[in-house]
């Protein structure tokens, strides 16, 4: 395993790169690091895999001078990223805010995946959704209830100021989620016909107990998508990745695509 970083359009990414074979980018959560999010999976996917982790701008070592966070600029930086490192057709993994990367590559970038897995993905704010973000302590897009979050999250709160650095910055971590915040309250509302645009084979893949991203918005997305299989796991919710039937389920078609 090497940690490597590269420069792309305005920022240098921080990404981690293992095994040989076909290429299968990894796009981690929001406010997660390809250090929180993948390392129990690397060596299973290692044997199979060239795997590519990196870092989402203002995530972990990678920088955001824009202090700015959007779907599309990230989509963008991610095939930034593959043009720079010669990468062609590669298999794409996004979960929770990775999948909504993974809406973006599919509209902006139709050409780039050879197949896409979108875990715990959304099409659209519900008021569901919006209530979950306030409940967090995400109360608008331009406030976040720091004390409320900490409660909350406790030892989480903790692991995100140890993960995203900010290259020194003081208070790094706070001023990211007040980005996320403003990210998460503004995630596109995709239409039906947008979404039968993505043409790449893709999987949906969603926990049935998830509150953000459950089976209604895992639906969606699966009869609206132009080339999409649906899998459900059950009996979790946001987490279904930390699980072995998640995996085995996106190997499973990962390996059918390349």
């Amino acid at each position: 395993m090497t940690l490597k970083s590269i420069a792309v359009r305005d920022i240098e990414i921080s990404y981690t790169e293992l095994g040989t074979g076909p290429t299968l980018l990894l796009l981690h959560g929001g406010l997660a690091t390809a250090e929180m999010a993948w390392p129990a999976r690397y060596d299973m996917l290692a044997a199979n895999f060239r795997v590519l982790a990196p870092d989402s701008r203002g995530h972990g070592n990678t920088t955001n001078p824009s202090g700015h966070l959007g779907y599309d600029q990230m989509a963008d930086d991610v095939a930034a990223f593959c043009a720079a490192l010669d990468i062609a057709a590669p298999l794409v993994l996004g979960f929770s805010d990775g999948g909504q990367i993974a809406i973006e590559l599919g509209l902006r970038h139709p050409a780039l995946a050879k197949a896409m897995v979108m875990g715990g993905t959304i099409s659209h704010m519900t008021d569901a959704y919006v209530a979950g973000l306030s409940d967090w302590g995400f109360t608008s897009p331009d406030a976040v209830d720091y004390d409320k979050l900490q409660r909350q999250w406790g030892s989480f709160f903790d692991t995100l100021t140890r993960h995203h650095r900010g290259n020194g910055e003081a208070d790094y971590s706070r001023h990211l989620l007040l980005h996320i915040s403003r990210l998460w309250h503004t995630v596109p509302s995709y239409s039906a016909e947008q979404l039968r645009g993505i043409v790449t084979p893709t999987l949906v893949l969603t926990g049935d107990r998830d509150h953000v991203a459950g089976p209604e918005q895992a639906l969606r997305l699966y009869r609206s998508l132009g080339s999409a299989e649906l899998a459900i796991i059950p009996g979790v919710g946001h987490s279904a990745s930390e699980g072995d039937l998640f995996w085995s389920v996106a190997l499973d078609f990962l390996r059918r695509q390349h």
